[in-house]
C-alpha cells in the first residue's frame, strides 16, 4: 500500500524543517563558540586612589584534559606597571604546585624562566601557583602559541596557550 500525493508532501515538507532547523541549531552554536572565544574577557579593578588592578581570566586544558584556571593580572601604580603575575589554578587534591620552583615557558623562538611568587607565602592552597610573567609576555612573539611547564610535585605538565590567549594577554599587559 503506497502513500498518497499529499503524505508524500507533508514528510517532504516535515524533512526540510527539520534539516532547516538542524543547520540553524549548527550556525548558532558555531556562532557562539566563534563569538565567545573571541571575545576578550579582561576587567579593571580600582584597588586604591592611584592603583589599578587588569585582569584576564581564561580556562584551559592540559593534555590529559584537566582543566586550568589562567588569571594574568597587571598592577598599575600611578600609571606605572608594577607587576605582571600569572596565576595558575589546578583541581583541589588533582594537583600540587612545587615551591619554590620557576614555571619554564617556550615561545616558537625561545624560552624564559618565569620566578615564583609564592615561593614564601603560604596562603594560598597547594592547587595554586603564581608567576612574574613580564619579561615573557613582552617579548614573546604577538600572534605565537606559548608551551607552560608547570612545575608540580608530580613532575612537570604541559599547557599549551593558543594565539588567542595571547592576544587578550598583550591587551592587559598594554593597558597604561
Amino acid at each position: 500500500m503506497g502513500y498518497s500525493a499529499e503524505w508524500a508532501e507533508i514528510f517532504e515538507l516535515r524533512n526540510r524543517v527539520r534539516f532547516r532547523v538542524f543547520l540553524l541549531a549548527a550556525m548558532l552554536m558555531l556562532w557562539l563558540g566563534l563569538r565567545s572565544s573571541a571575545w576578550a574577557s579582561v576587567h579593571q579593578y580600582p584597588e586604591g586612589a592611584d592603583r589599578v588592578m587588569y585582569r584576564s581570566l581564561q580556562t584551559l586544558r592540559d593534555r590529559t584534559d584537566q582543566a586550568w584556571q589562567l588569571v594574568l593580572f597587571k598592577r598599575l601604580k600611578a600609571g606605572q606597571t608594577e607587576s605582571i603575575h600569572l596565576r595558575l589554578v589546578g583541581f583541589p587534591g588533582a594537583v600540587e604546585f612545587k615551591h619554590p620552583a620557576p614555571l619554564r615557558i617556550s615561545g616558537s623562538d625561545r624560552g624564559w624562566v618565569a620566578a615564583d611568587s609564592l615561593a614564601e607565602n603560604s596562603l594560598f592552597p597547594a592547587n595554586v601557583g603564581e608567576y612574574d610573567v613580564l619579561q615573557p609576555l613582552t617579548e614573546a612573539s604577538t600572534s605565537r602559541v606559548l608551551q607552560l611547564f608547570l612545575p608540580t610535585t608530580a613532575g612537570d605538565i604541559e599547557l599549551i596557550v593558543p594565539s588567542a590567549v595571547m592576544q587578550e594577554w598583550r591587551q592587559v599587559a598594554a593597558f597604561n
